[in-house]
């Protein structure tokens, strides 16, 4: 039997769990690769709370899978995600598109212990720097994610 991947998901993978984008094919994919636990956070769940209400009915169907515990949540309060994530903000911030919100998103996956960060966002450089801190990336990283990963080593 395949082991458990553990796997953060962002706000935008949760989008394509529970609205039909483009992106939902990739999520089918993740899940017929074999049983994975899903981490989300405040800052996640905030994010989707926003973003579901404005795309439709759907945010209800993810409360109702938050209580039956779908997901686990990491734990983190916000403050502490901020503090942990000081060096994240000077070392990527000027190097790339990134929010804040998606550096709490990386730093929650890593203090968590994830092995995987499951986004679709490689126009601010989220994925980027999720590999780059040591998390495997799902989907893969594409072109423009590789080119803002090389932003980093110089």
């Amino acid at each position: 039997m395949p082991e458990t991947r553990i796997a953060f998901a962002d706000s935008n993978w949760l989008f394509a769990l529970y609205y039909e984008t483009r992106a939902s094919e990739q999520v089918r994919k993740w899940a017929a690769k074999g049983p994975s636990t899903l981490i989300v956070s405040g800052p996640v769940l905030a994010e989707c709370r926003c973003n579901f209400w404005r795309a439709g009915d759907r945010a209800l169907a993810l409360e109702a899978d938050l209580i039956a515990r779908r997901f686990v949540d990491c734990g983190y309060v916000f403050e502490d995600l901020v503090t942990a994530s000081e060096a994240w903000f000077r070392r990527f911030a000027s190097r790339c598109n990134i929010g804040t919100i998606d550096v709490l998103h990386i730093q929650a996956a890593k203090r968590f212990g994830c092995r995987w960060f499951l986004s679709f966002d490689s126009a601010s450089g989220c994925r980027a720097i999720a590999a780059a801190v040591g998390l495997k990336v799902f989907p893969e990283l594409n072109d423009q994610d590789r080119d803002i990963a090389g932003r980093f080593a110089r």
